[in-house]
């Protein structure tokens, strides 16, 4: 499954920051009453939990890293069709005492010495103002505070327009030694494939001196209405439609729409269709099976043609990557992790000097 690919995952990947000025952030300064008086200075802004935590993995000379990977289940990775990635990012200045920060990750770099490159990775796709509009990739984010959390508005290609905003709270950093390949649950499933498939790392690497990974919830702030292709693969902002010169009401008309991905036909019956943002859309009535983001399948009529996508509600919680266990003998596939994960260094490069790749 994709991490950061797809949901940067969709893994992604993701990254680590995000636009508007923070109820808690800037300067404090206090102001003396009116009309006499000997009134003393508010209290200096302080950090939350949260984003003292946050600070630790990300204010320089701290950064946090994240990868992108398509790696198999069982089996040796395959140069051209295979890769795991890594990318990095911090701030200059904190957002409590400088205001938002605007942070742009390093560029994609492969982990393995065995498989290249790839020429293009996942690019999430977004109708906005009836354009879709493709992030930024790697991305690029806006990090201010809000309450005692950390807002990260991700920024399109353009470094400017936001296309997704989200609230990260419940920052948990948990220390990493001994063996990698025995990382705790939660990393490892983040990890999915990279630690199911057995010979993907080393049995005798061990984590780095200061290892460790920071763990938080994400919230998505407002609808956001992703889009998606629905046959062919690509990367710009021309996804592959589900029908040319074709309107939403006639695919209904004509028994609805399959979505592969999902296993579902679309029909009027679990569904339904209505103007939004001035685009016809077609909205599902029930989650989209197997996918960790509480996500509804849409369907967007735009310039003629008909699109593939989905809805993320406000409030939603943003889940990580798809993982698998074996259960009995049988390998199955789990979609309940509901968290995201960001190393520091340390672990980063533990991790990357384990592969066997």
């Amino acid at each position: 499954m994709r991490s950061f690919l797809r949901n940067l995952g969709k893994i992604v990947l993701a990254s680590f920051v995000g636009i508007l000025a923070a109820c808690g952030g800037g300067d404090s300064a206090g102001v003396a009453p009116q009309g006499g008086g000997s009134g003393s200075p508010s209290a200096a802004p302080q950090l939350s939990a949260d984003q003292a935590i946050y600070e630790s993995l990300n204010l320089s000379p701290s950064a946090s890293y994240g990868h992108t990977w398509l790696l198999p289940n069982a089996g040796t990775p395959v140069s051209g069709t295979n890769y795991l990635l890594t990318s990095s990012a911090g701030l200059t200045n904190s957002p409590l005492t400088s205001g938002p920060q605007k942070v742009q990750n390093s560029a994609w770099a492969s982990v393995s010495n065995t498989l290249a490159l790839p020429a293009n990775t996942a690019t999430t796709r977004y109708l906005l103002n009836g354009q879709i509009i493709a992030a930024a990739n790697p991305p690029t984010d806006t990090v201010s505070y809000q309450g005692a959390g950390i807002r990260v508005d991700s920024l399109a290609a353009d470094g400017v327009t936001t296309v997704q905003s989200q609230l990260r709270t419940g920052f948990t950093n948990v220390p990493l030694t001994g063996l990698v390949n025995a990382a705790p649950a939660d990393l490892a499933h983040y990890f999915n494939a990279l630690f199911f498939n057995p010979t993907l790392l080393s049995g005798t690497a061990s984590w780095a001196a200061g290892a460790a990974y920071v763990e938080y919830t994400a919230t998505s702030i407002g609808d956001t209405y992703e889009v998606t292709d629905y046959a062919a693969t690509t990367y710009g902002t021309s996804p592959s439609p589900v029908a040319t010169g074709a309107t939403i009401a006639a695919l209904m008309t004509a028994g609805g729409i399959v979505s592969s991905a999902d296993a579902v036909t679309y029909t009027l019956s679990n569904g339904g269709v209505s103007s939004i943002n001035g685009i016809t859309t077609y909205v599902a009535a029930s989650p989209r099976p197997n996918v960790t983001t509480n996500a509804y399948r849409t369907y967007y009529e735009l310039n003629g043609n008909v699109y593939a996508g989905q809805l993320i509600k406000d409030g939603t919680v943003l889940g990580g990557s798809a993982y698998k266990v074996t259960v009995s003998g049988t390998t199955t596939t789990n979609y309940t992790q509901n968290f995201q994960i960001r190393l520091n260094k340390a672990a980063s490069s533990s991790l990357d000097g384990a592969i066997t790749f």
